[in-house]
């Protein structure tokens, strides 16, 4: 069956929507936890300047946090009319950070290109990944680069869209994560998997359905639906990694990640599942809820 006009505006509005995301607010910074911080920024190789925060705990340790797209550091103001479209409840990161300070570990949350405070990359979108694979290598240089962390042990947190850009560049540069301690990844995303979901929430015969997105976002992006198939890079993790996924996600599929886990070289490895719930930003409150889980992770491995 043809896909009709009317859908292929609704696919219109997703290719933008995954490409232009809205810039959402940010409403809290590490100061109304009660932890100092500074502003600082880096650049990456293709001269995107990234805004972020660095928590210092003065200590040995860091993690380096990334983020999903439409949030920010702080998190997503889900909880705002008209941001209130994955289930109205906000995602506050600030929660998390506040743990792994207690922890111990020094704390870089930073804004994707095309997010909260950062800037914008040639073309102006987001690439879900596909181009931020330069943002988690210009992080870890960052933090390299500064004499209070430059023999730290350095792990990550990265979700969705930032988790993408992390296994794209294991990928791309194997060599800079030598060091790296451990990985935590939330919800790594297939590209054609939420195209899948998104058409059979709109009612849109699924492969029509990809068939027609594609033209259109590639018009956007330069790119194509293929170029997000995440699942085949993660047999080139070098590090340990921590799967988290939400298991009945209504914009992924559980056996992705699943995937993703069994293929992810050697025994040191973790997924947990978070039930009982469809919404995908449940995974992104999933830490900020239970840090126990995660600070028990990043000490094991530090």
């Amino acid at each position: 069956m043809p896909v009709t006009e009317h859908q292929t505006e609704m696919l219109a509005t997703l290719a933008q929507g995954l490409s232009v995301p809205p810039r959402t607010p940010i409403l809290k910074t590490p100061a109304d936890y009660g932890m100092e911080y500074e502003d600082i920024s880096f650049v990456t190789a293709d001269g995107v300047t990234i805004s972020g925060w660095f928590i210092p705990a003065y200590s040995n340790k860091v993690v380096i946090s990334n983020h999903f797209s439409p949030a920010n550091r702080y998190g997503f103001a889900g909880h705002l009319e008209g941001l209130d479209f994955a289930g109205g409840f906000e995602v506050d990161f600030l929660p998390r950070y506040k743990a792994l300070h207690e922890a111990g570990y020094n704390v870089l949350a930073y804004d994707l290109r095309s997010h909260g405070e950062s800037g914008e990359g040639d073309p102006p979108v987001s690439g879900v990944g596909y181009f931020e694979w330069q943002e988690v290598l210009a992080s870890i240089d960052y933090i390299r680069s500064r004499p209070d962390t430059a023999a730290s042990d350095v792990s990550l947190m990265s979700m969705c869209m930032g988790a993408n850009a992390t296994f794209n560049a294991m990928e791309k540069a194997p060599e800079v994560f030598d060091d790296i301690k451990s990985l935590i990844a939330i919800a790594p995303l297939k590209g054609r998997t939420t195209i899948e979901r998104n058409c059979e929430q709109m009612h849109i015969p699924v492969e029509e359905g990809v068939e027609a997105f594609e033209p259109l976002y590639n018009e956007i992006t330069g790119l194509h639906v293929a170029d997000h198939d995440v699942i085949p890079k993660a047999a080139k993790a070098r590090i340990p990694v921590f799967y988290l996924q939400v298991r009945n996600d209504m914009n992924s599929r559980w056996t992705d990640v699943q995937e993703m886990y069994e293929l992810t070289p050697g025994d040191d490895k973790k997924i947990v599942y978070v039930e009982d719930t469809p919404w995908r930003f449940k995974g992104y409150t999933y830490f900020s809820e239970h840090p126990e889980e995660m600070v028990e992770w990043f000490d094991s491995h530090s």
